[in-house]
């Protein structure tokens, strides 16, 4: 195993407190909880169609799998809920839970002016920093996470999915090796040598690899994006993208080698596209059905335009994260990648924690070998339980 240079191991750690500040925060997460608890209330009370059936509703995407990040100054986060009703499909049509989730919503006060209809959900506009899209689905089997939602528009026929076993695919891949991660094994250090970190955001140790390079890769999205015409260059799907960054993850210890085995992965789709037209499809993981024109397929909707929007992203994308991956810290390289939020803040916070790390002697006791730990958990250098050497390490 190949020891971590210092300057990889700092950018690892400011790449998890650039993400972290990215993350939704507590306060609009909670906001968006009470939003879709509110709903399930209202569906459970219906005694026209739902009071016959349990019902449960729950978020699907990032809010579940953890890797949510702000929208850009001006756009919506986009909250996907699932309404999973414990009833057979075989039981109903498309087009009857459909009107049975719009009818009880459009009779209520609140939620009759914030309604639209999409194609296979009911969207609530709540007029601020987010909405609401609603997806109806009965079960396929019973004591099974699969569903039976409307096709399309049409709600004529049904197709296929499963949020809850796509967030468990999800994070049986993110958290392999979970102990072994660069920045978990720096938070241990740090939680032993008492060092503080207030200012810290809370979480920027606690997410795995793979969730931080999910969130840096959407942030990108969003920002490649921004100045678009998506009728023309259609904007890549956040469920898309985090498929192919998943299926790219080998394991590694440290958010470098996920960007780098992610962009390797999206490259070599982007090539076999751009070079001999090659047409890629990316089903759902966890849809295993034996007749494979019946799976969920994420891109089933792709023409020629989303192929070739995908080949300009992928390129640009692999530009700005090795030219902020090889560089110092600067803020044209920062700003390049992340846009124009939090680079100040981003950096002062990295840089105090450098400075309180900087000459700590517990930490020096710790990394040396040479460090006990006492019965009461105190770092000496003569009795107590003799600590292991500590190092940083990549990948060989």
């Amino acid at each position: 195993m190949k020891r971590y240079t210092e300057k990889e191991y700092k950018k690892d750690e400011l790449l998890a407190i650039i993400a972290s500040n990215l993350e939704l925060d507590a306060t609009r997460k909670q906001q968006m909880e009470t939003a879709y608890k509110a709903v399930n209330d209202v569906l459970s009370s219906d005694e026209e169609f739902f009071k016959g059936y349990e019902i449960t509703v729950y978020p699907q995407g990032s809010m579940l799998i953890g890797t949510t990040i702000k929208p850009l100054p001006g756009e919506e986060f986009d909250l996907d809920i699932v309404l999973h009703i414990e009833s057979s499909y075989l039981n109903h049509t498309p087009t009857e839970i459909y009107n049975a989730l719009y009818r009880v919503l459009s009779n209520h006060d609140t939620y009759k002016p914030l309604l639209k209809k999409k194609s296979r959900c009911v969207r609530i506009d709540y007029n601020s920093d987010f909405h609401m899209d609603i997806l109806p689905g009965c079960i396929i089997t019973i004591n099974n996470s699969r569903l039976m939602i409307p096709e399309d528009e049409r709600r004529l026929s049904w197709s296929r999915t499963n949020p809850k076993g796509y967030a468990e695919w999800f994070k049986e891949i993110a958290e392999r090796n979970k102990n072994s991660f660069l920045l978990q094994e720096r938070y241990n250090l740090i939680t032993e040598a008492k060092i503080e970190t207030e200012d810290l955001p809370a979480d920027v140790y606690l997410k795995t690899p793979l969730q931080r390079t999910v969130q840096i890769v959407k942030r990108y999205r969003d920002l490649f994006y921004q100045d678009k015409d998506t009728s023309k260059t259609p904007a890549v799907s956040s469920v898309v993208l985090t498929t192919l960054l998943a299926q790219s993850h080998d394991g590694g210890l440290s958010i470098q080698n996920a960007l780098k085995n992610a962009i390797l992965k999206l490259r070599n789709l982007s090539d076999g596209y751009k070079l001999r037209k090659e047409k890629f499809a990316v089903y759902n993981p966890v849809d295993n059905h034996e007749d494979k024109s019946k799976r969920e397929n994420f891109t089933d909707s792709w023409e020629a335009k989303h192929y070739e929007s995908f080949v300009s992203f992928v390129e640009d994308l692999e530009k700005k994260v090795f030219a902020f991956l090889n560089n110092e810290i600067d803020p044209i390289i920062y700003k390049d990648l992340f846009g124009n939020g939090f680079y100040k803040e981003n950096v002062q916070t990295y840089i105090k924690l450098e400075e309180r790390l900087k000459g700590n002697p517990q930490l020096e006791k710790l990394l040396s070998g040479n460090a006990f730990t006492d019965s009461s958990g105190n770092i000496n250098t003569s009795t107590g339980v003799q600590n292991g050497r500590h190092g940083f390490y990549a990948e060989s």
